[in-house]
């Protein structure tokens, strides 16, 4: 009887809710445990009280304790949406007390994710804590490591003391001593900043470590603030005193809506030295492609301006267009101001480049006085383009004011560069498709040197058209081209020039696999009128030339056991062409190539002729496929003689010069060059063009040597290019010329700079030996520094 009361409470208290004072228990499966004073509960478990509802498998509930243990899928809610989950938990509703054991996991209702172990809930001062370590993510992936924490509920605040390190989405690393964390404002504060920017997008160099060390910092989700921060991109060096360079703030803040870094009170520093200080500064993060402000200043000293500064500032217009202003201002002289406009089209990019200056203060007789200006213009344009064809517009048009302008400040930008002597203003057209070409162009020339009557060379128009006729297996190919140049020179001198080129060019064929015959044609039609010019008919005239020509080859070849190929290939060009040739007053040095061509002139307004017979071969040794030994050596014997040739060709003569070049690498850091002309004799060297490069782990060395006597030329001189390394990654340059006819340098010039992932340090020595009418040469002793993103800075020039 008493086994069937029992029965009958067990299944009465199934299924029902347990009260005890303000706790509240159920479950699909109850049990009652006299003897231990213990309720178990199991299966679908809900406890819940005042501030929290709490789920899970299995549960015991001690009734004097008032304790309640619960295992299996612990999942627990505050009344402030704050969840934990976790496998064992204890609850003592005395003390208001919540504690898991083992790995936990709590969900801030702000969605911080805390992945942690042995969690301590009080729930009297509502407080969330460990000793234990633990990772905190939030809603963004950035994820924070603490030894310790403290979770403040009603305020949403985290709180850690001790080593704190955070990785943020972009991988970079922050180490701190103690942390405030706001998950409601999502803001974070924290003292003894050491941040590790390892985003990829803040490095100029692979070695660099970007990384701020400040007192405090505070992060929010729109700003960013560091507090007494130093700055530095150099490499880390554990234990090294002091970096290169740095940019020390009472300030550092960092606005992410306006993507810009802000620097109060800025001081920048080398090797711990001040050397300039900022009461204010901004540039845009690294995240920003393209933001208008001012660019790196540069700083400058020469002889024929003075010292001076350049402040660049850069306009991003759009998208698709941005403009640069540039103004450089001397403390002896007008400044000048220059501008920079980029617009790209959906097709097409348009280019633009101007400057002014009032020109000199003080005037003498080689310093004139009057504004200078520049206007550099370029268009560019893809007109169509698809699998068949391609076609495309060219528009270029440069101006100067004055002829030494360009050198004189040294303008070097997209368009402009002082190094360059002429002006093109210019309209280029092509239009391309696999057999078919066709070129349209205008051109108009002005020259910057001195001592020209006409400074104004005209070109228009000009048209190519080229087509490929046929390509067949037994006849080989065919093509056509046509040229048509109008050329007004030297204030009064014209030529029109319409030129027919018929080619033909068979396929090879082989005599016993090794012997190689291949044949060329060529048929020119010349028609032309000049006014003017010596060696032109005044009259319309009409021209013919054509030429036949075989070249045959031998190719020979052994190869050893040690994987060394020796390749020899003996050559003949047998060259016909009847007639008489213009008088050719132009015309380059012979080269082998040269002379295995039936074209060899390089103006297409004339035409070799004559009987001719180009002996020669090519040696090479190859290892390992990778080629060791270039030998080609070439000469041209003639049936007569050719007077009409260039004189530099040396083809004028029945037996041209003997002509050769010879490439030769010990290893890849050891690698000679020849080229060399030999007169007829086989006696005098008329050419003598020596190279070699020596490129070591440290050294690298460039030494050339060109000797040009008798038809060719009349020049002598060597060039040399070394530069050392050592491993204190300093740098030592010298590069100079000089002519040894009148046995006189042109220039050198000596660096010594000491070079590492952000800072680039030395002394530069410069002497030119030169005069160009109000330009001076220039002979200085300058102090180089550049800060690695930031710009150059240059001490004043010792000049002599």
């Amino acid at each position: 009887m008493k086994n069937k009361i029992f029965l009958i409470a067990t299944i009465f208290l199934i299924n029902t809710k347990l009260y005890c004072e303000n706790l509240l228990i159920e479950a699909r499966d109850i049990t009652l445990d006299k003897t231990k004073k213990v309720t178990v509960f199991e299966n679908d478990v809900i406890l819940k009280t005042d501030n929290k509802t709490v789920k899970s498998e299995f549960a015991e509930y001690y009734k004097e304790k008032e304790e309640v243990i619960l295992k299996n899928n612990v999942y627990a809610k505050d009344n402030f949406n704050n969840i934990i989950e976790t496998e064992f938990a204890k609850f003592n509703n005395l003390k208001g007390i919540f504690n898991t054991l083992g790995p936990t996991k709590l969900i801030t209702s702000e969605n911080y994710t805390l992945e942690g172990k042995d969690l301590f809930f009080d729930e009297i001062n509502k407080i969330v804590r460990s000793d234990k370590s633990s990772i905190l993510e939030d809603s963004s992936g950035n994820k924070i490591y603490l030894e310790n924490f403290e979770y403040l509920v009603s305020e949403n605040i985290f709180k850690s003391i001790g080593l704190i390190k955070i990785i943020d989405q972009l991988n970079n690393e922050y180490e701190f001593s103690q942390v405030y964390i706001d998950t409601k404002k999502k803001e974070l504060l924290a003292t003894d900043i050491k941040a590790f920017l390892k985003n990829e997008n803040f490095k100029i160099n692979k070695k660099n470590d970007p990384r701020i060390f400040a007192n405090t910092m505070k992060l929010g989700q729109d700003k960013s603030s560091f507090s007494k921060s130093i700055f530095t991109l150099c490499e880390y060096k554990e234990g090294e005193k002091c970096p290169p360079w740095t940019l020390k703030a009472k300030t550092m803040s960092h606005d992410n809506k306006t993507k810009t870094i802000y620097y109060n009170n800025a001081t920048v520093k080398v090797y711990d030295i001040p050397i300039f200080y900022f009461p204010y500064l901004s540039h845009p993060d690294p995240t920003v492609k393209r933001r208008s402000g001012f660019l790196p200043p540069l700083f400058s000293d020469s002889k024929n301006l003075g010292a001076g500064f350049t402040i660049p500032y850069f306009w991003a217009l759009g998208e698709d267009k941005n403009f640069t202003l540039t103004n450089r201002l001397f403390i002896d002289e007008n400044p000048l101001f220059m501008g920079e406009y980029h617009q790209a089209f959906k097709n097409t990019n348009f280019l633009m480049d101007f400057g002014f200056t009032e020109g000199y203060k003080k005037t003498s007789k080689t310093k004139k006085p009057g504004d200078k200006s520049h206007f550099f213009g370029k268009l560019i344009s893809n007109l169509k383009k698809d699998n068949d064809s391609e076609s495309s517009l060219i528009i270029t048009t440069q101006t100067v004011s004055d002829d030494k302008y360009l050198k004189l400040y040294k303008i070097k930008s997209n368009l402009a560069d002082y190094n360059k002597d002429t002006l093109e203003n210019s309209l280029n057209y092509t239009y391309s498709e696999d057999d078919f070409f066709l070129g349209i162009n205008g051109s108009v020339f002005e020259t910057l040197n001195s001592g020209y009557n006409d400074k104004y060379e005209y070109i228009f128009p000009e048209i190519v058209l080229n087509k490929n006729i046929f390509s067949d297996e037994k006849l080989g190919s065919f093509s056509f081209q046509t040229n048509l140049k109008s050329h007004n020179y030297d204030t009064n001198k014209l030529t029109n020039f319409i030129i027919n080129d018929l080619n033909w060019e068979s396929n090879d064929t082989f005599i016993d696999s090794k012997i190689n015959n291949k044949f060329f044609g060529k048929l020119r039609n010349i028609n032309y009128e000049a006014k003017n010019v010596k060696i032109y008919k005044e009259d319309t005239t009409n021209e013919i030339f054509g030429a036949i020509a075989m070249l045959s080859k031998i190719d020979l070849q052994k190869n050893n056991n040690n994987g060394v190929l020796h390749l020899l290939t003996p050559k003949t060009f047998l060259r016909l062409s009847p007639g008489s040739m213009r008088k050719e007053e132009s015309g380059s040095r012979l080269t082998p190539d040269d002379a295995f061509n039936i074209d060899r002139l390089s103006d297409i307004n004339n035409f070799e002729t004559g009987n001719s017979l180009s002996l020669g071969f090519d040696y090479e040794i190859k290892k390992n496929d990778l080629d060791k030994f270039n030998f080609s050596v070439a000469q041209i014997i003639s049936e007569k003689e050719n007077k009409k040739m260039g004189t530099k060709t040396s083809m004028d003569e029945k037996l041209s010069d003997l002509v050769g070049s010879t490439k030769f690498s010990i290893n890849e850091k050891i690698n000679f060059n020849h080229q060399f002309a030999i007169d007829q004799n086989y006696q005098e060297i008329n050419y003598n063009d020596f190279g070699i490069n020596l490129d070591f782990q440290n050294l690298d060395i460039d030494f050339n040597y060109i000797e040009e006597d008798k038809h060719i030329g009349n020049q002598e001189y060597f060039k040399t290019k070394l530069s050392y390394k050592n491993k204190d990654k300093s740098l030592i340059k010298f590069e100079t010329k000089r002519n040894l006819i009148t046995n006189s340098s042109e220039f050198y010039d000596l660096s010594y700079e000491y070079i590492n992932d952000c800072l680039r340090a030395g002394l530069v020595y410069r002497r030119e030996f030169y005069n160009d009418s109000e330009l001076e040469a220039e002979n200085s002793l300058m102090f180089n520094i550049t800060l690695i993103p930031f710009g150059n800075i240059n001490s004043p020039k010792i000049n002599k």
